[in-house]
């Protein structure tokens, strides 16, 4: 495995200002949940600062795969009941002078937060630590601008509209009246329609609308704005498509450029992201499309001065049409992925690699020692120097009950065995 030259501080702000306009309980718990998946990001020398304590299983698990030794790596947990970010918890916690003491002891130690949002960059320059992968060590105004800007729906369909890039028939709309008529209209024009807040991420606030809700609209949207009255006022409605398939491409900008990392075709029970599949088992003139929007993002990104990942979601209709419906201007649930499976098995071997992560609930064991021993028993479980097997990248059992894994081999149907086999081994629904 390679390592890097330089130590990090992964800071883990899942709660942050781009991810939903106002942080809520069930958005906000789940992502503080999975928090710990930074774990397989670190080498020895790291800190890596969460929202809540990796479990110690979790802990020793990650350090026998990635072969160093838990106390190799600095772990500092800043939890807090309150929906606030994880600068403040820090402040909370009265961590920032233990965090300072970090910073000054590790020679070029650098900041990489999940979220490039504004307290994140404050606590940063606070602890004087350069934000990795800026030569200046922070970001400009222009790309904090842009990451603020098209980490919100409009925003995004704003840029594309500028680039070129397709997206489906919508608009905004800034209150109750306009988000009725705005729904009617598209419901009308186009069958049915999907209203999303301004900002919101992994299918928080989506709301799916069709010809059969017309007569009650009024009555639905009340309720639907009862359900985000913890949101500001805002909303994009846009035309509801019938997607063949939910792709996504992962992209990285760097001093170099920006580069395609991988294509995927995402999982999205009920609206939302749960894992996803990944290289696309059937490639053709939509999936060329998506990676060129990609790179035209990243182009345009690239000449305002931003550095790290990016994704474009889309989705492509039974007839081949491609259409982008957001970008995830930040770290996503694919971007640790994406690094963990090149990490385990090279680059060589990451470019011939297909890999699946899902999340999902099993019935066999609440534990996950015991659940990662009857892995090891079914002889499923990855080992290092293999060219395939199961990795389960988080535990949040005690939050939701699901088990969190990856799957690496050779091929679709290969992928698709194993999971299969692990669905047997941890009952999963």
């Amino acid at each position: 495995m390679t390592t890097r030259e330089h130590p990090r501080m992964f800071f883990g702000n899942f709660v942050n200002e781009l991810m939903v306009a106002t942080p809520t309980a069930r958005h906000a718990k789940a992502l503080v949940a999975v928090s710990p998946r930074k774990v397989w990001l670190t080498q020895p020398g790291d800190v890596v600062v969460l929202p809540t304590a990796p479990s110690e299983p979790l802990w020793e698990y990650a350090c026998d795969l990635l072969g160093f030794t838990r106390s190799s790596v600095t772990s500092v947990a800043a939890p807090s009941e309150d929906l606030i970010t994880l600068t403040d918890a820090v402040r909370k916690n009265g961590l920032t002078g233990h965090l300072r003491a970090l910073a000054e002891a590790a020679s070029g130690l650098r900041f990489q937060p999940f979220a490039l949002d504004r307290p994140a960059l404050d606590l940063a320059a606070e602890l004087g630590l350069p934000v990795d992968g800026y030569a200046d060590g922070r970001p400009s105004d222009a790309a904090v601008e842009a990451v603020y800007r098209i980490n919100t729906k409009p925003g995004f369909r704003d840029v594309a509209a500028e680039l070129g890039i397709r997206t489906a028939a919508g608009r905004v709309a800034a209150d109750r009246g306009e988000l009725l008529a705005a729904v009617r209209d598209t419901v009308a024009a186009h069958g049915g329609a999907v209203v999303k807040p301004v900002r919101g991420s992994n299918g928080y606030g989506v709301r799916f609308l069709s010809q059969e809700d017309l007569p009650a609209l009024e009555a639905l949207l009340d309720s639907y704005l009862v359900d985000v009255s913890d949101q500001p006022s805002g909303w994009v409605v846009e035309q509801r498509l019938d997607l063949a398939r939910v792709v996504t491409v992962e992209m990285e900008v760097t001093d170099a450029g920006p580069q395609v990392l991988h294509v995927g075709e995402m999982r999205t029970p009920n609206g939302s992201f749960s894992g996803q599949v990944t290289p696309l088992e059937e490639n053709g003139p939509a999936v060329d499309r998506l990676t060129a929007d990609g790179l035209t993002l990243g182009r345009h990104l690239d000449r305002i001065g931003y550095r790290g990942p990016f994704d474009i979601d889309g989705g492509i209709t039974g007839d081949g049409q491609l259409f982008a419906t957001e970008s995830n201007l930040r770290r996503t649930g694919a971007t640790y992925l994406d690094l963990l499976v090149r990490r385990f098995l090279g680059t060589e071997g990451a470019a011939r690699a297909v890999w699946l992560a899902d999340s999902r609930p099993g019935g066999v064991t609440p534990d996950f020692a015991a659940g990662l021993g009857l892995v090891r028993d079914a002889g499923l479980a990855f080992e290092p120097g293999a060219a395939e097997g199961v990795v389960l990248t988080a535990d949040t059992l005690a939050f939701d009950g699901k088990w969190r894994y990856l799957v690496m081999a050779t091929s679709h149907r290969r992928v698709e065995e194993i999971e299969k086999h692990l669905a047997d081994v941890l009952r999963l629904a």
